[in-house]
């Protein structure tokens, strides 16, 4: 099984907005390597969504909008949603 395009498609457009400028050059590369890659595996997935959990997506309105569509994305594919990651550490 393949990661989908559109996971691809959303990672790029995190990047390209600065979600993950914190993150260490080492998972950035990580990034860039599963977007370049011909044919990213299952296993890619479940390390798109662990880095996406990992993104910074409070700097301005935009990466608010980006934190609801990668919501929603993983909502798609039956994971947690970010936003419940913050109600725990707010609850906690």
């Amino acid at each position: 099984m393949e990661v989908s395009p559109k996971l691809i498609s959303h990672t790029r457009q995190l990047l390209q907005n600065g979600i993950f400028n914190h993150l260490s050059d080492e998972k950035i590369s990580t990034l860039h390597y599963m977007i370049l890659s011909s044919n990213p595996k299952a296993q890619d997935q479940q390390l798109i969504f662990k880095l996406w959990r990992e993104g910074d997506y409070t700097s301005n309105f935009i990466n608010m909008q980006l934190l609801q569509q990668t919501n929603y994305i993983l909502q798609m594919h039956g994971q947690r949603m970010i936003e419940e990651d913050f109600l725990e550490l707010i609850l906690d």
